[in-house]
């Protein structure tokens, strides 16, 4: 019993006394650390979790927003940072109850800029603008690695179209096209530009022209880049340089000429040849973006060609691989115009 009594008497002593204790509170973000603005009146404690969230939604790591003064204001991105989370606040505050609804996480994705255009493949493959990179010496590096030609070319090869398998036959002369897309069960799909005007003929029917706003799309995914003046001008140029893979690639981009639009074109570093082209559209609600990839390339002709074209968009990716080209003295033009 006296055992008993001693601990109800020592327990009573530790209630009384911490009773009599005033509660510690935890730290503030502002009492804890120095420069603080966006976390003040947050918990100290709440502050690294946060700062480990945006890291990891830009796929950042402290030295982006920070210099080695981690309370410095030196950094222009520790600036735009205090903006982004007073408006991802004030979006949540007014349209979701407060709630974490939209986060860094929803427009950055792992991307230190965010992504305002659909998601297509290639589309973080963004270059960084470099005044090394001069776009005319770049443009005439890919005109002498491709090799001139007054050939046109026909080649064959295979594709997916709507989720099937077709045999492609196509002709290029001039920037001009004509491609057929014989399907297994069906008749054929066959397509065409002639260097003014598209169009496009389904199985058995008539050939339509396709209207303005998309002509411009459906050309650059069936183009064939043999060269600098295949490719659209460019209004202002400016270099750059990004990494794609383990390949170092020297851009050039600019505005279209006489269109809204802009476009980048990536070429391989070490053997000057076209690797992607990335051209964007704008319209009321954004732009949509559209890539090009053009590999395996093949001497025909004494002319470089890609052998493999992939197209990326928004809503569809496509890849024509073709097996053998040849070049051709004499193309008939009218096999590029629409047949009636």
């Amino acid at each position: 019993m006296r055992f008993s009594h001693t601990i109800f008497l020592v327990s009573g002593v530790i209630l009384c006394s911490a009773a009599a204790m005033p509660l510690q509170q935890e730290k503030l973000a502002e009492e804890q650390f120095k420069n603080i603005t966006s976390f003040k009146g947050n918990k100290a404690s709440e502050v690294l979790p946060a700062m480990e969230f945006m890291s990891a939604s830009l796929k950042v790591d402290c030295d982006y927003c920070h210099t080695q003064d981690r309370s410095s204001d030196e950094k222009e991105e520790k600036k735009v940072a205090r903006e982004m989370i007073a408006m991802q606040r004030d979006i949540n505050a007014k349209h979701f109850g407060g709630r974490n609804q939209v986060t860094c996480a929803t427009c950055h994705g792992g991307r230190t800029n965010p992504l305002s255009v659909p998601p297509v493949e290639g589309i973080n493959d963004r270059a960084r603008r470099n005044p090394e990179v001069k776009p005319v010496d770049v443009l005439a590096a890919y005109g002498k690695a491709v090799g001139t030609t007054a050939n046109g070319f026909q080649m064959e090869g295979k594709s997916k179209l709507y989720g099937k398998d077709v045999t492609l036959s196509s002709t290029y002369l001039d920037g001009k096209y004509y491609i057929v897309a014989h399907l297994v069960a069906g008749g054929d799909i066959r397509q065409g530009y002639n260097g003014s005007a598209a169009w496009f003929a389904q199985p058995g029917g008539q050939p339509f022209p396709l209207p303005a706003e998309v002509a411009a799309k459906f050309v650059r995914d069936n183009m064939l880049p043999l060269g600098p003046g295949s490719l659209p001008a460019l209004t202002n140029p400016s270099g750059g340089t990004v990494k794609i893979g383990t390949r170092d690639m020297n851009v050039v981009s600019g505005t279209t000429t006489g269109e809204k639009g802009r476009a980048s074109y990536y070429f391989d570093a070490k053997t000057g040849l076209l690797a992607r082209t990335m051209f964007s559209y704008p319209t009321i609600l954004g732009s949509n973006v559209q890539i090009n990839d053009y590999t395996a390339y093949k001497k025909v002709g004494g002319v470089q060609i890609p052998m493999t074209v992939a197209n990326h968009t928004g809503d569809q990716d496509a890849v024509k691989v073709y097996s053998s080209a040849k070049a051709v003295a004499k193309v008939d033009p009218e096999v590029f115009n629409p047949s009636k």
